[in-house]
């Protein structure tokens, strides 16, 4: 084993082997109906489900003083929204195929 490898051994034995996300494309933007986005691979599941909730939160706060008459909602902000629950649900479903992929 050379010193290199003993370094790369030790800054990762610590490293997180739980279940993590799984490469995710969301968002077809053409007429060839080519991905835009996607869910980058190896990210932890929990950071993933967070960052979904985050996501989820903002939207039904939005949703919720809209519909209390409190925000008027325009197309483009539905488009925003619309966009913001694709993300987090692609989060998911690749938090879920990661899960899969583990069993």
């Amino acid at each position: 084993m050379n010193k290199h490898t003993e370094v790369n051994e030790k800054l990762n034995a610590g490293a997180f082997k739980g279940p993590v996300t799984v490469p995710l494309s969301f968002v077809r933007c053409n007429v060839e109906r080519q991905y835009l986005y996607s869910v980058c691979p190896g990210v932890p599941a929990v950071d993933a489900l967070n960052q979904a909730s985050c996501v989820l939160h903002s939207v039904r706060s939005a949703l919720e003083d809209a519909g209390m008459a409190e925000l008027i909602v325009t197309p483009s902000q539905a488009w925003l929204l619309h966009m913001a629950v694709e993300s987090a649900k692609a989060a998911i479903d690749s938090v879920v195929e990661g899960l899969e992929k583990a069993r």
